[in-house]
């Protein structure tokens, strides 16, 4: 084929391209591949990075990216799949290219296989067992608008616009299975998988499928965000979804959506962090979320936890007799980066601690015997990775305990009453001895 049939495929995937998915550089522009447990959005930077750029040009549009050994893999748009040589990252190697029938938006390495999100053409599975010589492409085509790939497992998971998501077993490699299905209320633009959990940039927010058993997803579990929730990364307890503009494109609200799963059943509320662009796409390495950010490039939000531990269990002020034994005290905190406590005792100082708490267990006082009359206040302080804090107090009240008998009381909450009625009683025993 010639130089100006080459060209002229190019072009006219380039105008079929913008007349079936008119939003796709909106949407897909600047995804990078560049992880936090922690829950609030503080400061942000935009890097305008001033070390050597070093570029090996392409003859699509560089998309999506997935780095695996001295290789970077390409998703080109129209060029399909390429493989750069980084092995010196100084001076990148000539592309190679394997195009695909469709206009590739992302890709994922696994193994010796390399799959592309290839929007029209569904998925591309291409043998890289030689990154040199890459193998020839195969399709499963069934799949519709295939926008974003990850795979775990046996399994290819691809985000599929408005058809949701999109599970394949790959098993074999060479001959993907029939996708399964789950419909979601958004268009599927991105994916991350984590344990037993598939989390899609849905939209209108993100979408939270059960994968356990791949062949038959769970419900979608559905949490809104403020605008178009284009990528989706996942890091322990914290989804990091991109989110831009709003969904009747009036407003440019462009954020870092930060969203607990700890509960994946029951996502949480979403945080935001602000940034100046539109953002497409996140990665998180630390206390920092990379953030592609279209015309602002990358953004880079220090992600910093402001949220003090919280207390889902504490005792009430309780009352002892006095006398009592085996009295035990304990408090049970959350938070997302839990550090240490201690327990002190008004008066006294430090009883327990410093020590190590884990998020959700309960940590027990054995609250010494023998204590005398009176009120005792025992106070917890939980402490987290950035010093944020929570406090309880509670109040044990050691009572007197009164004996009434013939003609007399006894209350034995009094230590000289006691060693006034022992007395008494050991000299009329000694007494009656003599006699």
């Amino acid at each position: 084929m010639n130089n100006n049939h080459v060209k002229l495929k190019r072009i006219i995937k380039l105008i079929l391209l913008f007349i079936i998915t008119p939003s796709l550089l909106v949407s897909n522009q600047g995804n990078i591949k560049i992880v936090i447990d922690k829950k609030n959005t503080k400061e942000l930077t935009l890097f305008h990075l001033k070390g050597s750029v070093y570029y090996e040009d392409t003859s699509g549009s560089a998309i999506g990216i997935y780095v695996s050994g001295d290789y970077a893999y390409v998703a080109d748009l129209i060029s399909g799949l390429v493989v750069i040589n980084i092995s010196d990252p100084t001076n990148p190697g000539t592309p190679i290219y394997e195009d695909t029938t469709g206009y590739a938006l992302n890709v994922y390495v696994s193994g010796d296989y390399a799959y592309v999100a290839d929007l029209t053409s569904g998925l591309a599975v291409i043998n890289i067992s030689d990154p040199t010589n890459p193998g020839t492409p195969v399709y499963e085509d069934s799949i519709r608008a295939a926008r974003d790939v990850y795979v775990s497992g046996d399994y290819a998971y691809v985000a599929d616009d408005s058809w949701g998501l999109a599970i394949i077993d790959i098993s074999d490699p060479t001959n993907p299975g029939t996708p399964v299905y789950e419909d979601t209320i958004g268009a599927a633009l991105g994916v991350y998988v984590s344990g037993d959990y598939a989390y899609l940039a849905d939209w209108y927010g993100l979408t939270v499928i059960n994968i356990s058993d791949p062949t038959n997803p769970g419900t979608p579990v559905y949490k809104s965000t403020n605008g178009i929730a284009r990528g989706v990364y996942v890091r322990g307890d914290y989804a990091y979804v991109a989110v831009s503009g709003d969904y009747n494109h009036v407003a440019d609200l462009s954020s870092l959506a930060v969203i607990d799963i700890s509960d994946p059943t029951n996502p949480g509320t979403p945080v935001y962090g602000n940034t100046t662009g539109l953002v497409q796409d996140v990665y998180v390495i630390g206390d920092y979320a990379y953030v592609a950010d279209w015309s602002s490039g990358l953004a880079v939000i220090n992600l910093v936890d402001i949220i003090n531990p919280l207390i889902t269990d504490a005792p009430s002020d309780f009352t002892v007799d006095y006398g009592y034994t085996g009295i035990n005290i304990s408090w049970t905190a959350l938070d997302a980066n839990p550090n240490i406590y201690t327990i002190t005792l008004q008066g006294t100082g430090v009883v327990a601690g410093p020590s190590v708490w884990s998020n959700g267990t309960a940590i027990t006082y054995d609250v010494p015997d023998g204590l005398v009359v009176g009120e005792y206040f025992y106070a917890v302080n939980f402490n987290d990775d950035y010093d944020n804090y929570i406090t309880d107090t509670v109040k044990i009240t050691v009572r007197e305990v009164i004996i009434e008998g013939k003609g007399a009381t006894v209350s034995f909450g009094n230590y000289y009453l006691i060693f006034l009625v022992i007395g008494i009683i050991s000299l009329g025993i000694a007494q009656k001895r003599r006699k």
